[in-house]
């Protein structure tokens, strides 16, 4: 039997859609054998809910053409997007047996992506960037504006585009890590990112949310393959879908009770932005409301909502200034057990499908493990249907036996 070859794809399924599809097709077209999907949990980088729990969608992903699930734990998957790559390639390259990072792209041009990924960690670039900042820029406006000065408009333009921003950050990932991984940049097809209007056959994430949120979908069917629709249909009628009118008050209840101590300890907090919160939050009757009275021009909007989901959540900027601690598998199918199996000499992190076991190791692992376990529980509190506590450690692996 000839080698496999292993492509990773770094994604959140939120809802699985016919561009997450075309993507799969793609890899494989380019000489993937078997596909590992990193996925976010059930909270996720826009500092948001996933629409449905991350098993079922696990599950989706499998009988859409992935063979193996990774979770990417939470410091990392409700994190922007220098330290949502990192973390993402990190287990990618300690899973071992990984040949290719495949990644959606506004360009698909991996050889405009590489000097892009070079001038964003050029010394002069870091310089200029620090200057911008104290001016009250964005990072993200701030950097491609340095770029710009130091490099070329060309190289700075790929990173207005938000898909092309995480290619580079994936290959400053990979380049940080000294990984064998070879990255592979898809051109995405259809729509773009966060678009309104869908195209070929293709809308974006933002729109089918929007769209399942308000009872309407049906309108999204003709976007979604038929069995990922079919399973996102059976979520909502089970009641496990977030609904996020529903994290109002808790989330605005956990604010309140907050010191300014306490709200410094958060991810991204930086220049007494814990006061302005704390002051805010006093006079705030919506999170709309509180997110208008910090805004700044140097705060993004989902930036304040990664900090305030943390603040929810308990997770603290200690926790994700590393690398993810362990490796956790969500669901499989028989080739993905061949994933594993060829990973087996090469791999560097433990591995399980059990968050106990995974708990059980101490450590970071042990405060990872039972961070997920609580994001979960509170995760269960703004879904029409109230879970008990502890599904994480109890809920089944996904498997499917039927290959794509």
């Amino acid at each position: 039997m000839e080698k496999p070859v292993v492509a990773g794809i770094v994604a959140e399924y939120n809802p699985f859609h016919n561009g997450h599809r075309f993507q799969l097709e793609e890899t494989r077209r380019r000489g993937a054998t078997h596909v590992v999907a990193v996925m976010g949990g059930n909270f996720l980088q826009r500092g948001a809910p996933a629409l449905a729990e991350k098993h079922w969608r696990a599950r989706a992903a499998l009988r859409e053409g992935v063979d193996l699930v990774i979770e990417l734990p939470l410091p990392w998957a409700c994190a922007g997007a220098e330290r949502f790559a990192a973390g993402a390639v990190a287990l990618l390259d300690a899973l071992g047996g990984v040949d290719l990072l495949s990644f959606g792209s506004e360009t698909g041009d991996l050889e405009a992506l590489k000097p892009a990924a070079a001038a964003v960690e050029d010394p002069r670039v870091e310089g200029r960037l620090l200057r911008l900042l104290e001016r009250g820029c964005t990072y993200a406006a701030a950097r491609q504006q340095a770029v710009a000065e130091v490099w070329d408009e060309q190289t700075a333009a790929l990173l207005s585009n938000p898909n092309d921003i995480l290619g580079v950050e994936y290959i400053r990932a990979l380049s940080g890590l000294k990984s064998g991984i070879r990255p592979l940049a898809i051109r995405r097809s259809g729509t773009g990112h966060d678009s309104a209007t869908p195209g070929g056959g293709i809308a974006s994430a933002s729109w089918l949310r929007e769209r399942v949120e308000a009872g309407r979908v049906t309108e999204a069917a003709a976007y979604m393959p038929s069995q990922s629709l079919e399973m996102l249909r059976e979520a909502l009628e089970a009641g496990e879908c977030a609904h996020k009118e529903l994290l109002e008050r808790p989330l605005l209840a956990r604010l309140r009770a907050m010191s300014p101590e306490e709200l410094a300890m958060l991810p991204d907090i930086s220049e007494g932005l814990e006061h302005r919160i704390f002051a805010a939050v006093k006079n705030a009757a919506t999170v709309e409301e509180l997110l208008d009275r910090i805004k700044t021009k140097r705060y993004t909007r989902a930036r304040l909502r990664r900090i305030l989901m943390a603040a929810w959540l308990g997770l603290t900027a200690d926790l994700g200034r590393g690398a993810p601690p362990y490796l956790r598998i969500l669901g499989m199918n028989d080739r993905g057990a061949q994933i594993l199996a060829l990973a087996r000499k090469s791999r560097r992190l433990p591995l399980s499908h059990s968050l106990a076991e995974l708990e059980r190791k101490g450590g970071l692992c042990g405060r990872v493990a039972r961070l997920e376990a609580l994001s979960t529980d509170l995760y269960h509190t703004i879904t029409p249907q109230v879970l008990p506590c502890g599904l994480d450690y109890t809920l089944p692996l996904a498997r499917e036996t039927r290959l794509r």
